[in-house]
């Protein structure tokens, strides 16, 4: 018997990922568009992709548990015993299939081989019945293997938030996270947007926070629709929102979207100045020359207007031009770990480590430090990361506050920003705190500043 058609197409899209180290949804896609499959297999071929890399640590260990020579199976190989032990584990295909399966995918890069993954996934098909091996309601290890996350992770947010929203977050984690948009209204009204959007089957209906986000609920439909490709809507998760509404922009403001990516928030800060009556005084930063092109292209093509855009470093303000006095605003989405996004960027859940958790908290905190120079008395800093760890959020914001740059600054509450069915993200310190829930928004964090118009 041959490799089924869904499971070879995945077994190219988990050897692609692993040898590029690449993101899996563009692989992904790349495969599915060439293979001609099914319906039924295209959904198949993605859940098994998807789920092999989101586990791939639990899987490994498993695997490994079986093998005397753990450095000795050939990568392809290891993919092949990789995507059987998902399914037997996470799946619960029937062990004479998804034996039969992998071994057939082993023979087939490596005839030699078929003995080995034979024996190997017969013994992890045996082990099936007790899986997480061991009750995942107190024991930590069986939570991280049943919702194959890594351990150090389950550990620091149950830690954090308890094991109840941890295992809500993980699963979450394994679910298809909802495809969320925000109106563009330089490119159309909200009504044509809307009616364009549910031409293409999309099924939208409003989301939190505001009433220019949407979700729908048939993505595939909105993927190949117009309104995304012609640009009456972006794609940017609900909760990812919450930051540019933190600026509380107005025409005329000066503001810094520092670290502004694709622009995403930018277009989200110029839609609320120009709502209130005009634009504000937009500059967009990116310490990649490149990058700022296409962010600008990007910013002309959605007909986004009065927008700077300019290359620079956070890290040398002397880089970033600065009005007179400094901006009314800085808006600072920092570079983090991601650990909020993890259901969008499956294959970063095994790639991050507990100690880029460290690293990331202290760029984050020279960041702001630096930037905060570049705020006019009396104006804001907003700080957001999509990180659920306290390190890259509280600890950053506190750390901050307790140093010389900081001096000067205080929190100023966003809860009259919030909506009511989102109050349950907000901290007692008046910072927004989401984490991700079935059927919910990702993991973000906003913190808004002011700085004192009296030095102290």
């Amino acid at each position: 018997m041959s490799v089924a058609p869904a499971r070879f197409v995945a077994l190219k899209a988990i050897a692609a990922i692993r040898e590029r180290d690449a993101y899996l949804g563009p692989v992904l896609d790349s495969q599915l568009g060439r293979a001609g499959l099914s319906d039924a297999d295209h959904a198949l071929a993605t859940r098994l992709t998807r789920g092999v890399i989101e586990t791939i640590g639990t899987l490994d260990a498993a695997i490994n548990s079986h093998l005397t020579k753990q450095s000795s199976v050939e990568p392809r190989v290891r993919d092949a015993l990789r995507l059987a032990t998902y399914e037997l584990l996470f799946m619960r295909t029937p062990p004479r299939a998804a034996v039969h399966q992998g071994v057939e995918a082993a023979r087939a890069v490596r005839p030699q081989a078929s003995g080995l993954a034979n024996a190997v996934l017969r013994r992890v098909a045996d082990s099936v019945e007790t899986f997480p091996w061991g009750d995942p309601e107190s024991d930590m290890e069986a939570l991280a293997r049943m919702t194959g996350h890594p351990l150090w992770l389950a550990e620091l947010v149950a830690s954090e938030f308890g094991p109840d929203t941890a295992r809500a977050m993980f699963e979450a984690n394994n679910e298809p996270a909802p495809l969320y948009l925000r109106h563009n209204p330089f490119h159309a009204g909200l009504d044509v947007a809307l009616g364009v959007l549910a031409d293409d089957g999309a099924d939208p209906t409003q989301a939190p926070p505001d009433g220019s986000s949407f979700v729908v609920h048939n993505e595939r439909a909105a993927v190949r629709g117009r309104a995304l490709a012609e640009g009456f809507f972006v794609v940017t998760d609900a909760a990812a929102q919450v930051a540019p509404l933190a600026v509380a922009v107005a025409p005329e403001m000066t503001v810094l979207d520092a670290g502004a990516g694709r622009g995403t928030k930018t277009l989200a800060l110029q839609s609320a100045a120009v709502a209130l009556g005009g634009p504000a005084k937009i500059t967009s930063l990116d310490i990649h020359e490149f990058k700022t092109k296409l962010l600008g292209e990007r910013m002309d093509t959605l007909g986004v207007p009065n927008i700077e855009t300019i290359t620079g470093d956070i890290l040398d303000p002397a880089s970033i031009p600065t009005p007179a006095g400094g901006y009314d605003v800085v808006l600072l989405d920092a570079p983090c770990t991601g650990l909020g996004t993890l259901r969008r960027h499956p294959e970063q859940r095994w790639r991050v480590s507990a100690d880029d958790v460290s690293r990331m908290a202290v760029l984050q905190g020279q960041m702001i430090a630096a930037l905060a120079a570049l705020v006019r008395p009396g104006g804001h800093l907003v700080y957001s990361t999509c990180s659920v760890a306290r390190a890259e959020n509280d600890g950053v914001i506190e750390g901050f506050l307790a140093g010389d740059a900081g001096r000067d600054f205080s929190i100023v509450s966003i809860e009259e920003l919030v909506p009511a069915e989102w109050k349950r993200y907000l901290t007692p310190q008046g910072w927004f705190r989401s984490i991700p829930e079935p059927g919910g928004p990702d993991g973000h964090f906003v913190a808004r500043l002011e700085r004192q118009t009296a030095q102290a």
